[in-house]
């Protein structure tokens, strides 16, 4: 072969070399430019940076020369000067045992706002012996300050947390604390090796619902729905059952906590008020009271009656018993008022004799009274009518002055004479009065039954 053949023959080799590498670096741009992120190299020991890939450009929304100009086209520079000491520190102690460091700290993008990076870099020898760092990274930004966020959410919920165990040592309140997403309880109650009782699945498996009464159930579910949609504090009132079985009052405060627009906690504290109940109820039970005789004064009846009334089915059959105490005024006007209070007591313990315990006995005002016999038929309550009209029906005498009383007794039934309290009030009062226009001592029931 002449030297002309040979010197052409490796010039189309050279021209393929030069081909099938340019071929290479394109497929090689092409793969640098899809990596999630971006890619760029620095000297290891300098920190100059080298190559610099579109992804990275893409990033910091900025021109090659753009980028090395901000960071002075080094690699210590673009690390935030609060964290190069960090990152130095962590890439020597990560290469002493690994290929490959993997880390993440701040930078300062083209406008100087705070920037996170996730860096994964393998150190590479190269053949004029220097060593260089090849590096991917990615803006976790977003992501960052999420996990900072929940931080300092977790923290401020550790702090109210050990500040809730402070306190149960002080008073003794159960603390609850409700984990939503995973959907636990955690109690300060105590199991038997002095752990927290810890409950699974509680609103899952509903447990609540076999704890609180079926009464307050109603307005405990409400509460705890809207702790659910928005951060928010609140306090709930709720009888419920003890680990004895007994039923006891209940004063529940809590708050939600939230993150990312969704609740993922709830704390409570809550507090046993039976007594202060209790209290509250026998508190109301005086006030309702007729200071004289003892029986429900006129409001506390008309509302009890109202309420029971409103809670009945059509079909039942009650009755609304008017007593009114005939010749009163002559007691009064003869033997005294203190003479007529002992009167006035007489007639309202005989009316609660003649009834049960279970029916509504009331003082309307001065010599008149009122009943609600539950559940009863015309029969029975005619009966008792009677009796009462025989108990009452007495005699006084004193100081060589003697006065008799009796009794006018008017009746109406719940349906038949109303459904309303108003109405069976008005037949009941004009049942009476045809009592009264009969003679007195006696009953009539309301639209002239008999």
């Amino acid at each position: 072969m002449k030297g002309s053949e040979a010197e052409e023959v490796k010039t189309e080799d050279v021209e393929s070399l030069k081909a099938e590498l340019e071929k290479t670096r394109m497929k090689l741009d092409i793969l640098l430019d899809n990596i999630p992120g971006g890619v760029f190299s620095y000297d290891a020991d300098s920190g100059k940076i080298g190559y610099i890939s579109r992804g990275v450009l893409s990033i910091f929304q900025c021109g090659e020369e753009q980028f090395r100009e901000h960071y002075y086209n080094s690699f210590d520079v673009f690390v935030h000067k609060s964290d190069r000491a960090m990152v130095k520190e962590m890439i020597e102690n990560q290469i002493s045992f690994f290929e490959t460091v993997e880390l993440t700290y701040r930078v300062k993008d083209m406008t100087d706002d705070i920037m996170w990076i996730y860096h994964k870099g393998r150190l590479v020898k190269n053949d004029d012996g220097t060593r260089s760092f090849f590096v991917i990274i990615s803006d976790i930004t977003t992501e960052k300050l999420a996990q900072q966020r929940l931080a300092e959410i977790n923290e401020k919920l550790y702090m109210e947390t050990e500040r809730y165990k402070l306190i149960e040592e002080a008073v003794d309140n159960t603390q609850y604390d409700y984990d939503v997403l995973s959907d636990v309880l955690t109690t300060s109650r105590k199991d038997e090796e002095g752990n927290r009782i810890t409950i699974e699945e509680f609103r899952k498996k509903n447990i609540y619902k076999a704890i609180i009464h079926e009464e307050d159930f109603p307005g405990f579910k409400k509460a705890m729905r809207e702790a659910l949609k928005e951060q928010k504090k609140g306090v709930v009132e709720y009888r419920a059952k003890t680990e004895k079985g007994e039923i006891r009052w209940y004063r529940l405060n809590y708050a939600s906590f939230e993150h990312r627009d969704t609740v993922i906690r709830i704390v409570g504290s809550e507090k046993d008020i039976n007594e202060e109940k209790l209290r509250d109820e026998e508190l109301k039970a005086k006030v309702g009271r007729d200071g004289m005789t003892g029986l429900l004064n006129k409001t506390a009846m008309q509302s009890k009656v109202e309420k029971f009334i409103a809670a009945s089915d059509p079909e039942n059959c009650h009755a609304l018993i008017m007593v009114d105490t005939d010749n009163f005024k002559s007691v009064n006007d003869n033997l005294g008022h203190p003479f007529g209070d002992e009167v006035i007591r007489f007639v309202a313990g005989s009316i609660k004799d003649t009834f049960r315990d279970s029916d509504y006995v009331g003082r309307m005002g001065g010599d008149e009274f009122m009943v609600l016999m539950k559940d009863t038929t015309p029969e029975i309550t005619m009966e008792r009518a009677g009796e009462l009209n025989k108990k009452i029906k007495r005699t006084f005498t004193e100081r060589d002055i003697t006065v008799g009383i009796s009794c006018s007794i008017g009746i109406a039934f719940f349906s038949m004479d109303g459904t309303e309290y108003e109405e069976l009030y008005k037949a009941a009062d004009e049942a009476l009065y045809e009592a009264k226009e009969a003679g007195k001592n006696c009953f009539r029931v309301a639209k002239t039954r008999s």
